[in-house]
């Protein structure tokens, strides 16, 4: 919580402060400020939270199921973060980000919880599985004061395929006890409103905040979303830069699709170090 409170502090200051400048030169200024296509790689290391719970044929709700903690899928998370730009107009760009998680674990379970329809007791052997892929398009109008300052406002979406699994000896319905697999899955594109600030002080360096946003109900998915972001990127050469951010992605709400009824709370809170081309 304290660091969602800095990050959102750090953006609301970098949109409220928008001061005005002279015309800049591009070529004082950091590339991806004027550059037409923009590719970032990066290693993405968060700290992840994955709480969630599944409901059988009655329309009793499951308390949330701890992944990362009561069922040991606790290990350090590392996966690739790719981001896509692409200035199509002098005003107006199109964003795509892409991440996800693959996470497994196995453990004796210290309380008995109920999942799915299924109950699993205290001293019972289980494997958990939790996965988590998001893809985010973004289209924005730029906003410039300056060629030192950008504010991009827009809109976009975020698509999501998540699902869970859990496995191991179980009781269905206060009877028969044997081994069970359970899996439940959603697919999930939420809408999203945003703004993106972007200052550069010299040829060399780029500081960069943006914010996504959106809480209602669509389809499937009633709840809420954040992905929050601020960065520093440095060019190397005209075309090729280095960057770190520190990224947070928020996804809490209920699922109502065919595949899964109940609710997830996941979050990712970490570092990315990128690789950047531009051109």
């Amino acid at each position: 919580m304290i660091r969602f409170t800095i990050l959102l502090i750090t953006i609301g200051s970098a949109l409220v402060v928008y001061p005005a400048s002279a015309s800049v030169a591009a070529t004082d200024v950091h590339p991806l400020m004027y550059s037409k296509y923009a590719v970032k790689v990066g290693l993405y290391a968060p700290s992840r939270r994955f709480d969630a719970s599944a409901r059988g044929s009655t329309s009793v709700v499951s308390p949330l199921v701890d992944f990362e903690r009561s069922l040991n899928a606790n290990d350090q998370v590392r996966t690739f973060n790719i981001d896509m730009g692409w200035r199509f107009s002098e005003n107006w760009g199109f964003t795509i980000q892409h991440f996800g998680t693959d996470r497994g674990a196995q453990t004796t379970l210290d309380s008995t919880f109920d999942w799915n329809g299924l109950t699993y007791e205290a001293g019972v052997d289980i494997s958990a599985r939790s996965k988590t892929e998001i893809t985010r398009l973004f289209f924005s109008r730029d906003y410039q004061d300056g060629a030192r300052h950008s504010l991009r406002i827009g809109a976009g979406v975020h698509f999501i395929e998540t699902s869970a699994e859990i496995s191991g000896v179980a009781t269905l319905d206060d009877a028969s006890r044997e081994f069970r697999r359970s899996v439940v899955s959603a697919s999930l594109p939420i809408p999203n409103i945003g703004a993106w600030y972007r200052y550069s002080p010299s040829a060399r360096w780029l500081l960069s905040a943006r914010a996504d946003w959106f809480s209602a109900d669509v389809g499937d998915y009633s709840g809420l979303i954040w992905n929050i972001a601020v960065s520093a990127d440095y060019a190397l050469t005209d075309h090729i830069g280095i960057g770190l951010s520190y990224q947070f992605v928020e996804l809490d709400g209920a699922i109502s699709d065919t595949r899964w009824r109940g609710s997830l709370r996941t979050k990712f809170d970490g570092p990315v170090i990128n690789l950047t081309g531009f051109w």
